[in-house]
């Protein structure tokens, strides 16, 4: 596709006088050309693509075999083969060749080979051998087999087959395979393989291989990590050494999936699904609170498992709990939340491994609570969630907020 897109813009743009690039050693050299309004009106007549200037001067549109020097045109320069030093265009520059220093222009540069310098442009940039430099625009960069150095666009960059320096795009990062690199964009970087340093972005991020860090405002999707993963909703990959932090985390080969029940002074029955790895996993649960019937928790929250012993083990968790009432009859919904009522937990639960994968766990657990307690402001009558506080207050507001702390246990089953 890359390489098609670019001999097609060269095509459009250059017509059959941007052709293969050719040794330009054979071709007539001479130090300076102008060109009036348009070829054939130069100072080369007729022949002016077969021969190579130190400096050329185009009043609107101007064809050259190719430049050594300096090259400034008023709307379009047109070289056939290369270009070596500065080339400037009110509106665009093409190149057949290779260009090896600079091309500045109000629309467009495209290229058939390679560039080894710059590229700058206000829509796009072409680079169809691909880029050894920068490459910045308002819009969109090419490179077609490949960029070391720099992509700055403010729509999307585009590296065909190999990435070795930075991305940087408003919207999107493409490249066929990072060796190593760094994509950031406001909607998605796409890495097809190899070894991505860093991508960042607002929605998503797709990497093969990450060795430092995926951050994305929705979801991750890589291949191997090393480093950590941060999305705002999901992450997924194969195997990581590092950590995962998003809503879900998903790692297939060396993840952590977890299934609990568990009792404590404050549920009688509690259950709970963990995942993610041993470092950092997540924790999701649902439980039956002492009280009427229709009461109910749930939440979750993040916890982290430490080996103490070949069979031992130390969860250190925190969790987030909010009242939820279901099916009872004073409420309008089937599932309501009357109002603010959290139950706040810190716990150390010490766990023993025993057969066919099943693990105890019993511990302390450091508890607040933090309830709107104003009688006239749900539905509801207020339960109190602790059974016994070590500090209880009261603030006085609107919605009469309280606090209270205590110390529990807790108690589960795993597998």
């Amino acid at each position: 596709m890359k390489k098609i897109l670019t001999t097609l813009v060269i095509a459009v743009l250059a017509g059959p006088l941007v052709s293969a690039q050719h040794d330009t050693t054979a071709l007539e050299h001479r130090p300076f050309q102008f060109t009036f309004l348009f070829p054939p009106l130069s100072t080369n007549g007729p022949n002016n693509a077969n021969i190579v200037n130190d400096y050329s001067l185009n009043l609107l549109i101007g064809v050259s075999g190719g430049v050594d020097k300096l090259e400034v045109g008023g709307l379009i320069n047109i070289d056939a083969y290369n270009v070596n030093g500065l080339q400037m265009a009110g509106f665009g520059n093409t190149v057949g060749g290779d260009v090896t220093g600079a091309q500045v222009a109000g629309f467009f540069n495209v290229n058939g080979a390679r560039v080894r310098g710059f590229q700058g442009s206000g829509f796009v940039n072409v680079a169809g051998a691909g880029v050894t430099g920068l490459q910045g625009t308002g819009f969109v960069n090419v490179a077609g087999q490949g960029l070391r150095g720099a992509q700055a666009a403010g729509f999307i960059n585009v590296a065909g087959e190999t990435l070795e320096g930075f991305q940087g795009a408003g919207f999107m990062n493409i490249a066929g395979e990072v060796i190593k690199g760094v994509q950031v964009s406001g909607f998605g970087n796409v890495a097809g393989g190899g070894n991505t340093h860093f991508q960042g972005t607002g929605f998503f991020n797709v990497a093969e291989e990450v060795k430092g860090a995926q951050l994305a405002g929705f979801v991750n999707v890589a291949g191997k990590v090393e480093g950590v993963q941060v999305a705002g909703f999901l992450n997924i990959c194969d195997s990581i050494d590092g950590v995962p932090l998003a809503f879900i985390s998903v790692v297939k080969k060396n993840g952590y999936r977890n299934f609990g029940f568990s009792v404590s002074e404050v549920q009688y029955a509690n259950l709970s699904f963990k995942m993610g790895v041993k470092r950092l996993y997540n924790i999701y649960s649902f439980g039956k609170p002492f009280g009427p019937g229709s009461r109910w928790m749930f939440g979750g929250g993040l916890g982290t498992e430490i080996d103490l012993t070949e069979s031992m083990m130390l969860n250190i968790e925190g969790t987030v709990h909010q009242e939820l009432w279901i099916g009872n009859p004073a409420n309008a919904h089937f599932l309501y939340i009357d109002r603010l009522n959290l139950y706040n937990s810190v716990k150390f639960l010490f766990g023993w491994n025993m057969e066919n994968q099943v693990a105890i766990h019993i511990g302390p657990t450091l508890n607040v609570s933090v309830a709107n307690s104003n009688p006239g402001f749900g539905v509801l009558a207020w339960h109190e969630i602790p059974p016994y506080a070590i500090f209880n207050h009261t603030s006085n507001n609107f919605n009469q907020t309280n606090v209270q702390m205590w110390v529990g246990l807790q108690g589960s089953v795993s597998f």
